[in-house]
């Protein structure tokens, strides 16, 4: 099964198009760009939760083979990451400081996880929050919205796809002075 099978979407893009843009384009020097995308507690779920506010895609495994598709789209490479246990994300943070932004669902450490965004604070690279549900129409904050450079949610896994094309936009972009 493909990811656009997954989604319930059909690729009409021609391949040798898109294959010369991704090759080449990154940063301003010509190099491709590098993302961390970190799911966190609980998403392994993926495909056998209520398909009302996680949507249609199939698993954990399709939603980073979509991310990384669309990623090589927007000429980046991405590195997905996920784990139930909080000190192994902060690991895969400390381990890879050679990314050029991250996309992160926290899952469950929404609530309470700290040390994973004051990890991400450290790296000094830009990251986008992504959730499936929006968690503030529970009347819940995100411990990870005061630290992120953009936060996306209600979205189901379209929202990473967003995460992801803005981001890379993102890093690309000049300065802006102040």
């Amino acid at each position: 099964m493909t990811n656009a099978d997954t989604v319930g979407a059909t690729d009409t893009t021609d391949t040798a198009d898109t294959a010369d843009t991704a090759d080449t384009a990154g940063t301003d020097t010509g190099r491709r760009l590098r993302f961390a995308l970190l799911n966190g507690l609980n998403m392994t779920n993926l495909g056998r939760r209520d398909r009302n506010i996680y949507g249609s895609i199939a698993s954990l495994q399709a939603l980073e083979d979509l991310v990384t598709e669309v990623g090589d789209t927007v000429g980046a490479d991405v590195t997905a990451f996920h784990s139930n246990h909080e000190g192994d994300l902060v690991d895969f943070l400390e381990a890879n400081p050679d990314m050029d932004g991250y996309i992160i669902n926290p899952g469950g450490l929404w609530a309470f996880g700290d040390p994973t965004r004051i990890a991400l604070e450290e790296t000094g690279k830009p990251f986008v929050e992504v959730h499936f549900a929006n968690i503030f129409a529970t009347g819940h904050l995100s411990t990870f919205t005061q630290s992120c450079d953009a936060t996306v949610m209600g979205l189901r896994h379209h929202g990473y796809l967003g995460a992801v094309v803005a981001l890379a936009a993102s890093v690309r972009a000049p300065a802006m002075k102040p």
